[in-house]
């Protein structure tokens, strides 16, 4: 559901109704600089068109209305059930549109292979140069690896989806930053990486959104960065392109380079959709999102070090039909030997505030746990399963576990307790059908806040 958004989230949604004209001929020149600097083939000069400044919130607006899995409206209510945004959905989603079309300075289109120009753009001389080299980067990415149109492939995982947009966002810092200081050494790439985010940081302070989306926005440019000088800085152009044609898939990877092999969860982890209820998302978080999710509730520092403990993940949200006010969520989350613990007494303390707004005004929220080893299976809210009478205690079994594996869960109410038993692993039955993502990164265009931008005095 999300990408991207998230940071993504603007990624998919900038192209629209546009005024046909030239590039301007210091685009060309520029695009002629990043073709020689990554050796981009044959002729690289995408054509341009231009928009209207005044009328950009619209037109994002009814591209994310067109373009994502889901309404933008449903897409925040499902965050704000999660616990990860506050707020009435219809207001934040009109701050949002506000927030992005002013973070817009330009964008590369990979679905139509054009730069977008916004016409009146209050930028110009050496800074609006910046923002072309970094929206060509993209289109040179496209010409040589469709990674923006690659994007939109990752649509089931937001995890995977956000790290390769980092990668993507980081190279075009780095062309910019070339193209910009040539002949640049370590020590000023290095200072690069630092001054990018704490720019961008003091930048987005004052927004007038969810800290969620400053925080997905500021991470590519941060994280992604740091990621690709230091390829860079490792193996030159050969090891970026390496990044490029095969990006990190998870978070974890850009956090920690050294990290284990993920575990890819898919929707057969999950239970089955309940007869009665439709999803409204499935996706894999991340260990980025977790640790977000976590410093809700707890210290930043201590929500890092405990999301750090992630080896993979997947959950899914569904709502009733007949009672769309009643939402409820399964999840599979993996650890490590280390964190596991810990997390666990972490997600049981926080998450029955975190998750207070799922169930909806009638329902008190009800949180059950299945854990084995270093897998944590949790249930908010779903619907019990069969064998249990009307006041959802188990009925005896006569033999055994459940034909699907599953073992007893006991179900707990958030409001009387917060321990949690350790049973077997539950069987899992799998749901053919893809899902929405929470994450949005949607990709069908790339874009540059203006807070990227590096001092060009």
């Amino acid at each position: 559901m999300p990408a991207k958004y998230s940071t993504c989230l603007l990624s998919a949604l900038l192209a629209g109704s546009a005024l046909a004209g030239p590039c301007p001929l210091e685009m060309t020149a520029v695009a002629r600089e990043v073709a020689t600097l990554r050796k981009v083939e044959g002729s690289f000069s995408p054509p341009c068109r231009a928009i209207v400044a005044n009328e950009l919130r619209e037109e994002l607006d009814r591209k994310l209305r067109r373009d994502l899995p889901i309404q933008p409206e449903l897409y925040l209510e499902a965050l704000r059930r999660l616990g990860i945004v506050d707020g009435e959905p219809s207001t934040v989603y009109s701050d949002l549109l506000e927030f992005y079309a002013g973070q817009v300075l330009g964008f590369y289109d990979p679905g139509r292979d054009e730069m977008v120009v916004v016409s009146g753009e209050r930028l110009g001389g050496p800074a609006m140069r910046l923002v072309w080299a970094h929206e060509l980067a993209h289109a040179a990415q496209e010409s040589r690896y469709h990674l923006p149109s690659r994007l939109l492939g990752m649509r089931a995982n937001g995890d995977e989806q956000r790290a390769a947009s980092a990668v993507a966002e980081g190279e075009a810092l780095l062309v910019m930053f070339l193209l910009a200081s040539p002949g640049s050494d370590a020590r000023a790439l290095d200072q690069a990486v630092e001054m990018l985010e704490g720019q961008a940081a003091a930048g987005l302070a004052s927004a007038r959104v969810p800290e969620f989306f400053v925080q997905d926005l500021l991470f590519p440019y941060a994280k992604g960065f740091s990621t690709v000088v230091r390829a860079y800085r490792e193996g030159g152009w050969q090891e970026v392109d390496r990044l490029l044609s095969s990006p990190p898939p998870s978070t974890a990877l850009l956090l920690h380079p050294n990290f284990p092999k993920v575990r890819q969860l898919g929707d057969d982890t999950l239970p089955p959709v309940p007869a009665g209820w439709e999803e409204v998302v499935s996706d894999t978080l991340g260990e980025w999102t977790l640790g977000f999710w976590l410093s809700r509730r707890f210290p930043a520092e201590k929500s890092r070090r405990l999301a750090a403990g992630w080896c993979g993940d997947r959950l899914r949200l569904v709502r009733n039909r007949q009672n769309t006010d009643h939402w409820a969520l399964a999840r599979r989350l993996v650890t490590s030997n280390l964190e596991s613990r810990e997390l666990t007494a972490a997600l049981q303390q926080g998450l029955p505030g975190l998750l207070a707004r799922l169930p909806g005004r009638n329902p008190p929220l009800e949180l059950a746990w299945t854990i084995a080893g270093t897998t944590i299976e949790l249930r908010a809210n779903w619907p019990k399963p069969a064998g249990e009478d009307k006041n959802g205690r188990r009925l005896p079994a006569t033999h055994g576990p459940a034909p699907d594996g599953s073992q007893p869960l006991t179900y707990l109410s958030s409001t009387t307790t917060t321990d949690f038993m350790t049973t077997g692993s539950r069987g899992t039955a799998s749901l053919r059908r893809p899902g929405s993502t929470l994450t949005l990164a949607m990709a069908s265009t790339t874009f540059m806040p203006s807070t990227t931008l590096p001092n060009t005095q």
